[in-house]
């Protein structure tokens, strides 16, 4: 087949940081070709580079055959490339179908909005995807897989040629991901070529027809998928053989630091009732919709529940605010790391001592010596890859920002640590990295509780898995009794067999 996209040494530089060096390949008309590597390798620049997001130093682009330099992401539209971006980019107050069209609404004599049309052209997107929305539903009251969705849908509506997808599946479940797989086979069929960004090995094998793996900025090489194996991108992602997570466990006899009976928020969670002793990791796997996330922000008072009990260390406290669950020591790492996480344009260590001034504070002011020794271990221990403390924290990879923000609750020194999706949308590396870490912290005796999608994650982490379905608790399962299918059968049917209910 043609090349739809050729690449030709392109650079570019970022202050402290040279992302992209010389980087040279092409893109086969019709195909899904994935873009691969660690964290910080270049390939969400490279992908913005094409987007017309960026402009390169050196190099050129061909696309669909014509030499191209896209001044900004409106001219890559025009010429038929769309990106659906990792980070979620959507107007918080608007609908879906205001989001979805946003740009592009469809009017009245040119001047009032048509809402008629407005909310037909998004239930013929929504068609395209076999998904269910009411168009009218404000965004900022959609999870985030949810919104990931949406993204998606957004890109469609301009029938692109060239289709960029940064991490799709990072916080959508299973069977939205079966979903998006299924629209990604017919575009592919209908003639849009796809280049697909993802750190997930069986996607890529299963989706893709080539890869091309970055690293360091560089591009080390591309192969058609059916001629190389995961084990062999592993090892030209990273430069090294990357062995499977073991975690080091032991069973877990230290108090009970977190205990939750009877928790409830009308339409959200429903008595729900478990506890995570010190030492142990406590996994919460589910559907996307399960109330995990909504459940675990109750315990940390964002917004509490309606009723319930929650013990911490033995004393009671139902908290009602985040700050007065901080102060307790509570820390919670939420899933969205850009809205509700870490504030992208301060720098490095103003992020990482931001949850903990309190301790650092003298009097009324703040020992910046002990804050530069509190930002330097924890920056040290999580490995950040960063030219200064001061580095903007939104010119990070997605992968160092998601350490930035552990930092940030680690330096708090919390009793009891929750953590949402914590490797979404990282790399191999930083995964077993953080895998690590937390196996680190619960042999110093911290309690964890893991929400996570990722089964396999779930599986290699957990010493208990809690199994969530609409709002309630339908099941525990030991590290010794889990699999996924007795997981998934808790998550999708409300029973460890297959004969549960339809």
């Amino acid at each position: 087949m043609p090349a739809i996209l050729k690449i030709q040494g392109i650079s570019k530089h970022f202050p402290g940081v040279q992302a992209l060096q010389d980087v040279s390949f092409e893109v086969e008309e019709g195909t899904i070709h994935a873009v691969m590597g660690e964290n910080g390798a270049g390939k969400s620049t490279l992908m913005q580079v094409i987007a017309g997001v960026h402009q390169p130093d050196a190099g050129e682009l061909e696309l669909f055959g014509e030499k191209v330099r896209f001044a900004n992401p409106a001219e890559a539209q025009a010429k038929g490339v769309a990106i659906v971006y990792q980070e979620l980019n959507l107007a918080q107050n608007l609908s879906i179908a205001e989001n979805i069209f946003l740009g592009s609404e469809p009017r009245k004599g040119g001047v009032f909005l048509n809402r008629a049309k407005l909310r037909e052209g998004t239930f013929k997107v929504f068609q395209r995807l076999g998904i269910h929305f009411d168009p009218d539903t404000i965004i900022r009251n959609l999870t985030v897989a949810q919104q990931q969705l949406i993204e998606i849908c957004k890109s469609l509506i301009r029938n692109p040629r060239l289709l960029i997808l940064d991490e799709p599946t990072s916080s959508l479940s299973e069977v939205e991901s079966a979903i998006l797989f299924r629209v990604i086979a017919d575009l592919q069929a209908h003639g849009v070529t796809i280049l697909y960004i993802s750190h997930r090995l069986p996607e890529v094998f299963s989706l893709c027809q080539a890869l091309t793996v970055l690293r360091d900025g560089k591009h080390v090489r591309t192969v058609k998928t059916q001629e190389t194996t995961e084990a062999e991108a592993v090892r030209m992602m990273v430069g090294r053989e990357l062995l499977a997570f073991h975690r080091n466990v032991v069973e877990p006899t230290g108090e009970v630091v977190l205990r939750v009976e009877d928790l409830t928020r009308k339409g959200q969670y429903e008595g729900v009732s478990f506890e995570v002793r010190r030492g142990e990791i406590v996994a919460m796997a589910g559907l996307i919709g399960a109330g995990r996330t909504e459940m675990a922000l109750g315990i940390f008072g964002s917004p509490p529940p309606d009723r319930g009990q929650v013990w911490l260390k033995g004393k009671k406290a139902i908290f009602r605010q985040p700050k007065s669950a901080l102060n307790a020591g509570i820390a919670y790492v939420p899933e969205d790391r850009k809205t509700m996480g870490l504030v992208l344009g301060a720098g490095v260590g103003t992020n990482i001592s931001s949850a903990a001034l309190r301790r650092l504070a003298r009097g009324p002011f703040v020992d910046h010596a002990a804050e530069n020794d509190l930002i330097g271990k924890y920056v040290d221990r999580l490995r950040v890859r960063t030219p200064s403390f001061d580095q903007r924290t939104g010119l990070l990879s997605g992968g160092n920002q998601q350490k930035v923000l552990l930092a940030k609750w680690l330096a708090v020194q919390p009793a009891i640590l929750i953590v949402d999706e914590p490797t979404r949308g990282v790399d191999i590396g930083t995964k077993a990295e953080i895998y690590a870490l937390f196996d680190e912290l619960v042999h110093e005796g911290m309690g964890i509780l893991v929400i996570s999608s990722d089964l396999p994650e779930v599986l290699a982490l957990a010493d208990r898995i809690l199994i969530m379905r609409h709002g309630r608790l339908t099941g525990e399962v030991t590290r010794a009794e889990a699999t996924e299918e007795k997981v998934m059968h808790l998550a999708a049917l409300g029973t460890a067999e297959g004969n549960g209910e339809k």
